[in-house]
This record gives C-alpha cells, sequence and structure tokens, in this order.
C-alpha cells in the first residue's frame, strides 16, 4: 500500500517537527521524548485519522493525526513503569525509563499529554468548534473513564462478572484511543453523525480484535518477535483466559464482522482504511492461527 507508506512518512516527519529540539533544554527531559516518540512503531493511530479523512494530508490533517501517537507513547511508558507491569523492553529498545530514569519517563509522559492538547490548541484551519469537540473527547479518552480507568482496572484485576465487563475493559485500555483518532479525521472532513456513529462503532469492534491480538502476542510463542515484554498477562483475567480456543476465533470473526459492516454504513467499504483495516485481519487471524494450531 504505497498510498500508506507514503502517509506514514508525513506522520513520522510531523511527530519530529512537533517535538522540542534535543537540544533545547531541559535537554535530558526532551531527548527522552525523542526516544520515546520517534522509535520504531506502525503509526497506526494517526494512520487511521488520515485514511477516515479519506487520506487526507493537509499540515492541520497531520498534526491531529500526532495527537493520537503522542498519547499512546505517554500511556506506553506509564504502563513500562516498575509500579505498573515492569516492562524492560518496548519496540525492540530498553524502555524509556530504563534508557533514561524512572523520574524522567514520567516527565516525558505528562508533557507528551501537554503536547497534545498544545497540538489541538494551535492546530490551525481548524474552527474553533472542532477543536472544542476534539478536546472534549480527548479528556474522556485520557480520563477515568477511558485509559486511566483501563490502567487502573488493569492493576487491580477484580474479578468480573461477565465477558461484557473485559470487553469493556479492553475498550478502555486500547479502543477509546482508536476511537478518538478515527472520529477526529471524521470530524476534520466534516461527516455527519452518522459516519460519526459508525465510526465509532467500528472503533469497539476494531479496538477488542486489536486488544486480543496483543493478549495473544503476550503468549511465549511470539517472545521471538513481539520486541517487548511477554507473559505480562499471567495470572490476569482476559478474554483469552476465558475463552476456548474456538470461541476466540468466533470472537474474532464476529467482531471483523460488525467493523466490516460499519465501515460499509460510514462509506469506507473499499477504501484505503478498509484496506488497511483488512490487512490488519489477515495479521490478527495468523496469529490465531499460529496459537490455536
Amino acid at each position: 500500500m504505497m498510498e500508506v507508506v507514503h502517509l506514514k512518512s508525513l506522520i513520522n516527519a510531523t511527530l519530529l517537527e512537533l517535538l522540542p529540539a534535543q537540544e533545547a533544554s531541559p535537554t535530558h527531559l526532551h531527548q527522552a521524548m525523542h526516544y520515546a516518540l520517534l522509535g520504531p512503531g506502525k503509526r497506526l493511530r494517526p494512520l487511521l485519522t488520515l485514511l477516515a479523512a479519506n487520506g487526507a494530508s493537509d499540515s492541520h490533517f497531520l498534526h491531529m493525526a500526532c495527537v493520537s501517537e503522542m498519547v499512546h507513547t505517554a500511556s506506553l511508558i506509564l504502563d513500562d513503569l516498575p509500579c505498573m507491569d515492569d516492562a524492560t523492553m518496548r519496540r525492540g529498545r530498553p524502555c524509556t525509563h530504563i534508557r533514561f530514569s524512572e523520574s524522567t519517563a514520567i516527565l516525558a509522559s505528562i508533557n507528551f499529554l501537554n503536547l497534545a492538547y498544545g497540538v489541538v490548541a494551535n492546530c490551525p484551519n481548524v474552527d474553533a468548534s472542532t477543536k472544542v469537540a476534539i478536546s472534549a473527547h480527548l479528556s474522556h479518552v485520557i480520563g477515568s473513564m477511558g485509559l486511566v480507568g483501563g490502567q487502573i482496572a488493569d492493576l487491580q484485576d477484580q474479578p468480573v462478572g461477565a465477558k461484557s465487563e473485559i470487553e469493556q475493559h479492553y475498550h478502555q485500555k486500547t479502543g477509546c484511543l482508536i476511537e478518538f483518532a478515527v472520529v477526529t479525521g471524521a470530524r476534520l472532513r466534516g461527516m455527519d453523525a452518522d459516519a460519526i456513529e459508525a465510526f465509532t462503532r467500528f472503533s469497539r469492534a476494531f479496538g477488542l480484535l486489536f486488544q486480543l491480538y496483543d493478549d495473544m502476542l503476550d503468549h511465549s510463542t511470539f517472545a521471538q518477535e513481539t520486541g517487548k515484554d511477554t507473559q505480562q498477562d499471567v495470572g490476569k483475567t482476559t478474554l483469552l483466559s476465558l475463552y476456548t480456543p474456538e470461541e476466540a476465533r468466533g470472537a474474532l470473526n464476529d467482531a471483523q464482522a460488525l467493523a466490516r459492516e460499519q465501515l460499509r454504513r460510514a462509506g469506507h467499504e473499499e477504501s484505503s482504511l478498509a484496506a488497511l483495516v483488512e490487512q490488519q485481519f489477515v495479521t490478527f487471524n495468523g496469529a490465531a492461527q499460529r496459537l490455536w494450531s
């Protein structure tokens, strides 16, 4: 997909543009931010924003697309800390708190969140009402009903009574930021409420699939290729710990069908966004086949 390769290149250039220079004081903090944000990554969330906006690559689309990557990076830094998952590797390299220090990593994470709101506020060629809607959505996604809530639930690992509770937990951990990325692209394109609702439903299904895939990668089968620590979910309640392999395959198929249907409702049945999503489905299904064959 040449379009995706091109957009990913533009995203990487924009992320660098939006960061404070490494040479600017406080240099240690800024170096940690460059290390965490510009390392190898799929840039999936910003790609979703741009492709939901029909591949738009004007500067204001790129700036807004990078917001989700900053927030995602902030969450990964915190997730890896000794008081959280106590991870050592991320994307094939030492975690930010190991490469720099715990205190520097925490401050880098806070600064990414601050920077994300600043990018929204200062984004050119976006009207005030759209910025307010995006900021309010971002606040919800980061807060206790979103990423923060998902992280505390992950740490507490309290017994759950139904799979629907775990699915809600997965939405908070993963789906809500994917939703923000996709809906932001739709908002910037001025899409109507029906399209935004379809994108929201798509994001929930795609987020569930992505978290299921992440759970699969935590298995020792994938220890040599994930670029991060595995076996982090041992002892935790996940859908994979509740599902039989047959049920898990069924959940994968059902979520993929729902995601396709909602993309069709949003007018993206044969778009580049649909092609990227299908590519991800191939990856998800390949991992499932390896794990349960």
